[in-house]
This record gives C-alpha cells, sequence and structure tokens, in this order.
C-alpha cells in the first residue's frame, strides 16, 4: 500500500513538474551540479530538450566553473575589457568566447572541466591507511590518456611546447562527441637544430577507440644553424605565433613566425638580435656619435606586436616588430665592467609594469614607452638606440640566489575583468651545489601583492610613473613551501598555474633504500603513499609530480602533492603544461615526445 501510494505521489509531482514552463525548468537545472544534469536529461523527451539548451550548458559553465575559480580555457567578455596597457591586451586577446561556441562543444567542455577539477579537489581517504598499512592507493591523476611517438631516434628533445591551448575543431561540434587536434612544437638537435610541428589528434571528452597517429605537419632547420631560444605567442589569432633565435655563421638574429591552424610555419620577418647601442661624444666642441654593441638577444616572450628579448647579463629589449619602436631596459651590474652570467628565464608583462626574472636576480620595470630609432640620416641601423634615449631602470628587485628553476603566472580577483591587476605568484626551485646538505629539498612559492597606493598613471593627471609607487610591494613574501628531493636533473624547468597547480620533475631519493633503519623506512613509505609518491620500484627513478597550493582546488591550507607517472630512464629533457586542458607534453633524450591527459 505504501509502495503504491509513493509511486502515485511520484507520478503526480513528476507531471506537475513537466508542466512546467521551460524558463523555470532552465532555473531550476542551475541548482544541480553537472553529472545531474546529464542523468536528469535521460528521464524524458522533455528534460532532455531542456538540457540540451545552450543556456543550460551556459549556466552549468557559470556557476559551477567559472564561479569557482576552475580550470578552464581564459574567458572573458568584451564589454569587459578596460584599458590597462600591455597586461589587459593580453588577456582579451587570448579569451574564448562563450556565447560563440556551439552548445556541444560547450557542454563537452564544461563537462571536461568538471571531471579534471574533481580530479584535483580528491583527498585520500585516510581511513583506509589506518586499518590496512599495505594499502597502495593509486593516484588521482594517473592519466586517462598517453600519446607517444618518436620524433627522432637517439637525437634529443631539447624543447618542447603546446602551440594553443584552444584549437578550433577538426570536425562538426553538432553531430556528436567534440573532437580537436592539438599542435605540438619539437625542437631536436643534432648536427643542426630542427623545429617540427605536430598535430595530435585527440578527443575533448572521453576516451579514444583508436591510438590516435601525430602527424608531422611542418619542420625547418637553417644549414648550419643552432637555435639559442624560443617563446610562443599565447595570444589567439595573432599575427606573429613563434620567435626563434638562430645563430649562424657567427650572425645572430631572430625569426618570426605565424603558425597556421594547419600547422604551417610561415615565415613573417627577421629581427637583429645585437642591437646598437648610439651615444653621443663631444670633442672639442664637435659632436661625435659612439656605437657600442650590446650582447646577443633571445627571446622571451612575444606577445601581438610586442617582442621581449633578454641578454645574458643585464639588458631586456622591448620590440614593436611591426612598427620598428622599442625600448631598453636595463639594471646595473654588481661590478661594473666584470662579465657576469644571469641568464633570463622569464620576462612578464605585468600590472603597469615588466618583471625579468633571471638567474640569480628579479628586476620589476616600469611600463616603458617605446620609441623609434634614429632617423637614417644618423647613419644609424634600423635596431640601434638613439642618443640620448631613456633606458629605464627598476624600480624594485630582488635575489633569490641561484635558481635551477622559476615560474611567475598572474592571478586576477575577478578573470572576467580585464583592467583589474593581478597579484604575481611566483614558484622558485632553488640551486643548492652543497654535496654535504640534507637529502631534502623544497620548491618555494611567493608572491609579489599589487601596491594598494600605487596610482596608475592612466588616472594620474600625467605623472610619470617613475615618479609614482612601485604597482608591487617588494620584496616578495614567502607564503608555501613543498618539501622535495635534492637530485641530479636534466630537466630543471617548472610550470606554476593560475588555478594554483603545479608541475615538476622530481630526482628520484637515493637514500630510500639501505640508508634507513626499518621502522624509519616503514614509516617513511607510508608517508610516500600517502601523498602517492612512491615510485615503482624505488631507487632513483625520477617522477613527474604535481602539487596543488591553497586555492580554489586545495581548499587546505598544506599542500598536496600527487605523482603523475615515473620514469626509469632517467632521461626527460623538457615538458610544458596546459592547465586550462589538463594537458602535458615531455620530450626526452631518446628523441621520444610523450601527450598525457590528466
Amino acid at each position: 500500500m505504501n509502495i503504491t501510494y509513493s509511486a502515485r505521489v511520484a507520478g503526480m509531482f513528476s507531471t506537475k513538474l513537466l508542466e512546467l514552463p521551460e524558463d523555470i525548468l532552465v532555473y531550476l537545472l542551475t541548482f544541480l551540479c553537472v553529472p545531474d544534469i546529464l542523468s536528469v536529461r535521460q528521464t524524458c523527451k522533455r528534460f532532455n530538450e531542456t538540457a540540451n539548451l545552450t543556456i543550460v550548458w551556459i549556466n552549468a559553465w557559470e556557476t559551477q566553473i567559472f564561479r569557482k575559480g576552475y580550470p578552464f580555457p581564459l574567458t572573458i567578455s568584451p564589454e569587459a575589457v578596460g584599458k590597462c596597457g600591455i597586461e589587459a591586451h593580453n588577456r582579451s586577446s587570448t579569451a574564448l568566447s562563450i556565447q560563440h561556441m556551439s552548445r556541444v562543444e560547450l557542454e563537452q567542455r564544461t563537462r571536461h572541466a568538471y571531471r579534471l577539477a574533481k580530479k584535483w579537489l580528491y583527498e585520500y581517504p585516510v581511513q583506509k591507511f589506518l586499518h590496512d598499512s599495505t594499502f597502495i592507493p593509486l593516484s588521482p591523476l594517473l592519466p586517462h590518456r598517453d600519446i607517444q611517438w618518436v620524433v627522432s631516434p637517439s637525437i634529443s628533445i631539447t624543447d618542447v611546447r603546446f602551440v594553443r591551448s584552444v584549437r578550433c575543431s577538426t570536425s562538426n561540434l553538432d553531430a556528436g562527441t567534440a573532437d580537436e587536434s592539438i599542435l605540438v612544437l619539437t625542437v631536436s638537435k643534432g648536427i643542426w637544430s630542427v623545429i617540427t610541428i605536430w598535430d595530435v589528434p585527440i578527443f575533448l571528452h572521453g576516451s579514444d577507440k583508436i591510438q590516435p597517429q601525430p602527424r608531422k605537419r611542418a619542420e625547418w632547420s637553417p644549414k648550419g644553424g643552432l637555435f639559442a631560444g624560443l617563446c610562443l605567442s599565447r595570444d589567439s589569432g595573432s599575427e606573429a605565433d613563434l620567435a626563434v633565435s638562430v645563430v649562424c655563421e657567427g650572425r645572430h638574429e631572430i625569426v618570426l613566425f605565424n603558425i597556421s591552424d594547419a600547422g604551417e610555419l610561415l615565415p613573417i620577418c627577421t629581427v637583429p638580435s645585437v642591437p646598437m647601442r648610439a651615444s653621443t661624444l663631444t670633442e672639442e666642441d664637435t659632436l661625435h656619435i659612439q656605437l657600442q654593441t650590446m650582447q646577443p638577444m633571445k627571446p622571451m616572450t612575444l606577445s601581438g606586436h610586442l617582442l621581449a628579448m633578454s641578454d645574458d647579463t643585464a639588458s631586456t629589449v622591448i620590440y614593436n616588430w611591426k612598427t620598428g619602436a622599442f625600448a631598453v631596459l636595463e639594471h646595473e651590474e654588481d661590478e661594473a665592467g666584470v662579465w657576469k652570467h644571469d641568464h633570463a628565464i622569464q620576462v612578464v608583462f605585468a600590472y603597469r609594469s615588466i618583471l625579468v626574472v633571471r638567474a640569480r636576480s628579479l628586476h620589476l620595470f616600469p611600463e616603458p614607452e617605446l620609441c623609434l630609432a634614429s632617423p637614417s640620416s644618423l647613419g644609424l641601423t634600423d635596431f640601434t638606440t638613439a642618443p640620448g634615449l631613456h633606458i629605464y631602470s627598476p624600480l624594485a628587485n630582488h635575489s633569490f640566489g641561484w635558481v635551477d628553476g622559476v615560474s611567475v603566472v598572474p592571478v586576477y580577483p575577478d578573470p572576467s575583468i580585464s583592467s583589474q591587476p593581478g597579484t604575481l605568484k611566483i614558484l622558485v626551485r632553488l640551486q643548492s651545489d652543497n654535496p654535504w646538505t640534507a637529502n631534502e629539498h623544497s620548491l618555494d612559492l611567493y608572491e609579489l601583492s599589487v601596491n594598494p597606493n600605487f596610482v596608475d598613471p592612466a588616472f594620474g593627471h600625467g605623472e610619470s610613473i617613475t615618479a609614482i609607487q612601485c604597482p608591487y610591494l617588494f620584496p616578495p613574501i614567502c607564503t608555501t613551501r613543498v618539501s622535495s628531493t635534492r637530485g641530479p636533473l636534466r630537466c630543471t624547468d617548472l610550470v606554476l598555474g593560475q588555478c594554483g597547480t603545479a608541475i615538476w620533475v622530481k630526482p628520484g631519493d637515493r637514500a630510500l633504500h639501505g640508508l634507513l633503519t626499518s621502522d624509519v623506512y616503514v614509516d617513511y613509505t607510508y608517508i610516500a603513499r600517502l601523498g602517492g609518491l612512491e615510485a615503482s620500484g624505488g631507487g632513483v627513478t625520477e617522477s613527474l609530480v604535481a602539487g596543488i597550493f591553497p586555492g580554489p582546488l586545495n581548499p587546505g591550507e598544506e599542500v598536496r602533492t600527487r605523482k603523475i607517472c615515473t620514469n626509469i630512464s632517467n632521461n626527460w629533457t623538457a615538458f610544458d603544461y596546459d592547465e586550462a586542458i589538463g594537458r602535458l607534453v615531455l620530450g626526452d633524450a631518446a628523441g621520444c615526445v610523450r601527450v598525457l591527459e590528466l
């Protein structure tokens, strides 16, 4: 009797629910999580039609992904873009338009982002360890897709990058599951350096039925040339996508390329990478112009028409390759006239400033005003500073000591508003050359907060930025520390994402076997299993590790670390990480490339 009554009530409730207007049903669906929306639309035709509306998935994306700060390709509404210098332009030009997505693509990207966030948020069941000490959990970040191929046997991969975070779909998204191709750039160094662009087909959601076969789309290798550095633009629709520094027969130059959606390398222009500095000398009332050769520059950041390039000592040039205008940023060396190697690692277009990160120094420069070179009547080249041209000095500086790796990322209070300045987060792995130090090592997370007293020159009544306070508060403050292992690595890079996830290569723990007593070993391996960092076989196997720092994907106060995979060969040489999609690409000394999707 009770069962019959309950069924009758449920039937009446369903009937009443289906009689509601469509806008009310859409509103009710905003209170459901993504899996529940998928379940509801399987109940009847009416709910299936309602749950397949674009507005339902726009609401799901906004409430369950965007507002919670979960990883997703950058999305900024056009009406939210304000004028805030170079930084704001960079953010708006890389935006993905939710309004222009098809319903199927938006649904698949939202489902993908939801699944990825749940993997980051997963915590190990500690109670299970207390009852069963032999229980070893699988890492929640074990890749669900692993694509491998050989670029060139026995020729080391020196660099590997994702070309774009989001690329146009390769099929009709309305026909079914969304699929796309990702472009991967590899650099091999044999006798000469070779750049290759690969097209890797991949499904946005779900598992591949067959192993995707990467296809070579382009290859470029200047005869007798070696690459000194390269950088990729993250702007969607940018005219210049790639800048490569080439050393050939004693010449130093930077070649700019456009990378088409088909993966073709299309040369644009060549930029001299050895600027000339002009200065004036007065001798007996006669004005002379003296030219001084600057150090060769390497491309560091490419955004729109702006190219940031740095030397290995103290100078950085911001160059507009379209107009020829440029500015020089330079800090004083420790000892005048004494050359000291301090290679650039990263140049960041920050809020009303430019942050130059080097191996042993950190300098914040004001956002410069770019000027054209001297008139040709002076007999100077197109890439020569004019006599008396202002050279920008740093507003603030700091030193962490020598660093093995560093990654800087801006974190914004509201990603939808590009005019708001963001805090700079800096992940640092310090270099240690003392063989007598303990085996433990650490990675430190620092913050550069926006100076609340800073007056934006755009609203400062014509005041010069050099006359106003520094846009950020120096020195950077250490907020978090995560333990690692000290040891040799071929790949010392690390990548920090805006949502607080980071990826790095962890060397094998040489003290894991043979140097610990049995009771200490049991405690050590228990903690390692709890953190998901125990490598199969132990020993000195290097591993790819993910760190989840406190933030939207880690509500706690402690950093969580998870092992993604191990490498018995210990020969990883380079990697890249796309937090928004949850993909990694690795290259090794044997010429192999591996794409992982978390």
